[in-house]
């Protein structure tokens, strides 16, 4: 197996609806049911504040959705959970049934040495996040894979969404 080859597959274990949505995207039939266009993330940590109120975090996304483009902010627990909440405000209101969908695990790892230079290793090397996500009725995992976790984090959600909406044609 080539390398190259190698490290995608390492990159998408366990990330099986990633790599199938990675084979659909590239059929010229394929409409994708929306596009995230930007994501701004601000994420503050008190640590002199309750344990409870230590982080606070808000997102705002910029999606295009049927030729629209829509802005939304919302908080979160973290950047993760703002992200999703952001995201959920406009897609829902779309499609209903991503209510359904729960992030039921999140993994974070480094990838050192993977594509990257000697020096890009602990903090600097890449990071691959794995996400699980279900429904009432299915389990399916999700990779995002950049030098910024934030970045990575946002990846899986996307794809997470997308799966659960694979079949949608509502364009």
């Amino acid at each position: 197996m080539a390398r190259d080859l190698k490290e995608d597959f390492f990159r998408l274990d366990g990330a099986w609806a990633s790599f199938e949505l990675m084979s659909i995207r590239r059929r010229d039939d394929y409409l994708k049911p929306f596009r995230v266009l930007r994501c701004k993330i601000d994420d503050q940590v008190d640590f002199q504040a309750p344990e409870l109120l230590q982080a606070k975090t808000e997102a705002t996304v910029l999606i295009e959705i049927f030729g629209d483009e829509e802005l939304v902010a919302a908080t979160g627990r973290g950047p993760v959970h703002a992200v999703d909440s952001a995201m959920r405000k406009i897609l829902e209101k779309h499609y209903p049934q991503l209510s359904e969908v729960r992030l039921e695990e999140f993994d974070v790892r480094l990838m050192h040495g993977v594509g990257q230079e000697d020096e890009a290793c602990g903090a600097g090397a890449l990071v691959r996040v794995l996400a699980i996500f279900s429904d009432d009725s299915e389990r399916w995992g999700t990779v995002g894979v950049a030098a910024d976790i934030l970045q990575a984090s946002v990846e899986c959600i996307i794809d997470g969404m997308e799966w659960k909406l694979r079949g949608e044609h509502k364009h």
